[in-house]
């Protein structure tokens, strides 16, 4: 008996024979219709993916097995949105510009164009607004996703291959426009071609496009400036074009530290976007000059006469909007209260009209 084992160390020795538990293993499709050298896309590359695995890390008991399709590998900028409706994806860069008929609110800023070009305050603007307006994020959930963070572009301009001086510069001329950007271009001669960053540039290169409606962060990025050095600077605002979204029936099947550290980490991603954007807007220009660009400013006259040319696109807009039974008049009246609210002043007074 002298030799027998004491029982403190036999109670013991299951315990040391036992490994640690494995961390779950959690699939996930993440993707973007841009490529990965795009500010959103990379971003999410080497910022919201490391920094989820990371967190996930720390506690052991979860781990993601990503699955990445940046640059249209998976879904397009089109079909983005339905990719992930339909579960194909299960996060995604959604660019919902494109996506008027589906998510009508959204587009709030593209039909009250001539305001704020303060990206930061935009979206700022925008986070009070949604907290009026439930239906803003409704729309998602009626597509089997949520929003997990915003972006928008802090000031868009037109690139051309030729001069632009006056209104009658553009009678003819062909642009590409992003979603309901093209009614930006309504009542001035020109027409706008709907279109996405994948394409701009060959439509340039080939005479396809006269010229596109961009904003000054992609300048850089995507070099349009060598197939349309002439950058007219009109100003036509700060645009929220793109969300970060999950599909709904994934993220209910998520644990509850999952879901919120995807949460808390598309926060922070959402807050260092935006700073690179305004960022990469303050350096976009000088880059373009730096490449061979040139920058004209459209006079102050010529802008006013071009606000002046369009038709109120707010009141259009928010009369489809209300037929569908959303609150587009609630929408356009809580945007542009909260816009003067933070000091915004627009070319025109889109609400009351």
């Amino acid at each position: 008996m002298k030799n027998a084992t004491p029982l403190s160390l036999v109670l013991a020795l299951p315990v040391l024979a036992t490994p640690a538990l494995a961390a779950e293993t959690i699939r996930m499709t993440i993707a973007a219709g841009l490529p990965v050298h795009s500010t959103g896309v990379s971003y999410l590359e080497n910022l919201l993916i490391p920094e989820v695995d990371r967190r996930l890390a720390e506690t052991g008991d979860y781990q993601i097995e990503w699955t990445k399709g940046w640059g249209g590998t998976i879904a397009g900028q089109f079909d983005m949105f339905e990719a992930v409706e339909d579960g194909i994806v299960d996060i995604a860069y959604v660019n919902t510009l494109f996506e008027g008929a589906k998510l009508p609110l959204e587009q709030i800023t593209f039909v009250t164009p001539f305001g704020s070009t303060d990206l930061k305050q935009t979206m700022a603007t925008f986070d009070k607004v949604r907290e009026e307006i439930p239906e803003l994020d409704e729309q998602f959930l009626k597509h089997n996703q949520r929003r997990l963070a915003i972006s928008g572009l802090v000031n868009y301009h037109m690139l051309s291959t030729f001069e632009i001086n006056t209104l009658d510069d553009l009678e003819g001329r062909k642009f590409g426009a992003p979603g309901l950007a093209a009614n930006w271009l309504e009542g001035t001669g020109a027409t706008p071609v709907s279109g996405s960053l994948s394409e701009y540039y060959n439509s340039l290169k080939t005479g396809v496009y006269d010229g596109v409606l961009m904003f000054e962060s992609g300048i850089p990025s995507f070099k349009f400036y060598e197939v349309a050095p002439i950058i007219t600077r009109v100003g036509f605002g700060s645009q929220l074009t793109t969300n970060i979204t999950i599909n709904e029936d994934k993220w209910q099947s998520l644990p509850p530290e999952v879901q919120e550290i995807l949460m808390e980490v598309a926060a922070d991603y959402e807050t260092q976007l935006v700073d690179a954007t305004v960022e990469r807007a303050a350096t976009g220009l000088q880059t373009a000059v730096e490449n061979g660009a040139t920058i004209n400013d459209m006079p102050t006259g010529e802008i006013a006469a071009l606000a002046a040319a369009l038709p109120n696109i707010a009141q259009l807009w928010v009369t489809t909007t209300d037929e569908k039974g959303l609150p587009g008049t609630r929408m356009l009246e809580a945007w542009m209260q909260a816009s003067r609210d933070a000091g915004v002043t627009f070319a025109r007074d889109w609400d009351k009209e």
